[in-house]
């Protein structure tokens, strides 16, 4: 392993290559990540790899943008698949009130550059006909742009384009601890020597709460245990592709709370755990025995999903189980990323609590480069700044926190809304 190095990134999962490739797009090519294990092992690997681009907040919606923007590109720059399925994203609305967020979101996704239309319950049946019993549905939002990838694929493929202009990639390596040295730059201790480094870029996933203590951080962010399930082959989608037909857009309805989409020759269901059933990970750390590993499925928590799923798609009910994947994710107080300058230590930079490492990977890289590279950025990312939580973020705070995120996922927020969990950790000076 080289011992010296620009920038030194931790972490080899989605987050982590591209944060290495937007560097190297920047001309620093004497940068280095650092993997304990192999690239994508951790939560990258068995991720669902869905890009939802429904985002209420302009500039993460831009981001959002920008990470498709980057995909795209990749298989013609690098020469490696990605897997990606431009199939769009279909969003029913069963409530006056969902259909007024819809409505709401409109005009933001005319300001963030993103398609999106509402459409009549009888062109989503359309666009999904396998939705047959639905008979509350009052329209639907749809994103043509939106799909899933491979996460696998697009991970290598960004790690490729990294290797192509300079930068190294350092696999088994194991971060053991961190020391500030007397001239400003910062000494990494790995189980396969050192290496001096002018910057560090923690992107380590479930393990940011132990590479946080190590650098005296509390990171605010605690993995989560999410779960899907893939069936056998669909006669019905194994016909349209017969066909010719173009593959349904991904399916979400808040009627049974959770996404559905073609995989294969069958479908995969990813039901949203409610908060009373979510099931937190690596709380005290990441155990020993876990690397690209799964945990056992735990169907009674979703069975309510299940049964409301099958009533509205039959075809989902009538064909059996390939597959469940379940393991965990990062996940905050409010959802979003942990992305910026850690506090109180100069030249130490955040890629950690990313609940969905394939969504946010191409923005994380690209907006963060450029943060460390020229200095600020083009967009206002101060929405996933890691410093928006305060000393109160203990760690007692933040399970209660994204056990809520998490469990109240599919559910309606309003403007503004202040969520519950955790009162009264914060208060203001007149709460007496």
């Amino acid at each position: 392993m080289q011992t010296h190095a620009r920038a030194v990134v931790i972490g080899g999962g989605c987050v982590g290559a591209a944060i290495l490739y937007g560097l190297t797009k920047r001309g620093w090519t004497d940068v280095a990540l650092l993997e304990r294990t192999q690239l994508t092992a951790g939560s990258t690997w068995h991720a669902a790899g869905l890009i939802p681009s429904y985002a209420r907040s302009i500039n993460i919606g831009r981001m959002i943008a920008k990470t498709i923007e980057i995909y795209e590109g990749l298989e013609a720059e690098t020469g490696q698949h990605v897997g990606w399925h431009k199939c769009g994203q279909l969003r029913i609305a069963n409530t006056r009130d969902r259909l007024d967020e819809y409505k709401s979101y409109m005009s933001v996704a005319t300001v963030q550059g993103i398609r999106a239309e509402l459409v009549t319950p009888q062109e989503a049946r359309d666009l999904w006909p396998l939705l047959e019993n639905n008979k509350d549905m009052l329209a639907a939002l749809y994103h043509p742009d939106d799909g899933h990838i491979a996460p696998a694929d697009v991970t290598q493929a960004m790690a490729k384009g990294a290797r192509d202009r300079g930068a190294k990639i350092y696999l088994n390596t194991e971060v053991k601890g961190f020391e500030r040295l007397a001239g400003g730059e910062w000494k990494i201790i790995t189980n396969n020597g050192e290496i001096i480094c002018e910057h560090i870029i923690s992107a380590t996933g479930n393990y940011a709460r132990q590479t946080g203590a190590m650098l005296g951080l509390e990171i605010p962010a605690i993995p989560i245990l999410h779960q899907y399930w893939i069936t056998d082959a669909v006669p019905e989608i194994m016909e349209r592709k017969r066909q010719g037909l173009p593959e349904m857009p991904i399916l979400r309805d808040e009627g049974f709370e959770g996404y559905l989409r073609e995989e294969g020759d069958g479908l995969m269901f990813g039901p949203y755990e409610k908060t009373e059933h979510l099931k937190l990970f690596a709380e005290n750390g990441v155990p020993e025995w876990f690397g690209a590993d799964l945990v056992e499925e735990d169907f009674d928590a979703v069975a309510w999903n299940w049964e409301a799923a099958m009533e509205m798609v039959p075809a989902l009910g009538r064909v059996g189980i390939k597959a469940n994947v379940r393991g965990p994710f990062q996940m905050t107080a409010d959802e979003l990323p942990l992305v910026g300058p850690a506090w109180g230590l100069e030249n130490v930079w955040i890629a950690e609590g990313v609940p969905g490492g394939i969504l946010w990977g191409g923005a994380i890289g690209y907006y963060l480069s450029e943060r460390i590279v020229e200095g600020a950025n083009s967009l206002d990312t101060s929405e996933l700044d890691p410093r928006r939580f305060g000393d109160y973020a203990n760690k007692e705070w933040t399970r209660q926190k994204v056990r809520e995120s998490w469990g109240t996922h599919a559910e309606l927020h309003f403007p503004g809304q202040d969520m519950p969990a955790a009162r009264p950790q914060k208060s203001a000076p007149s709460y007496d």
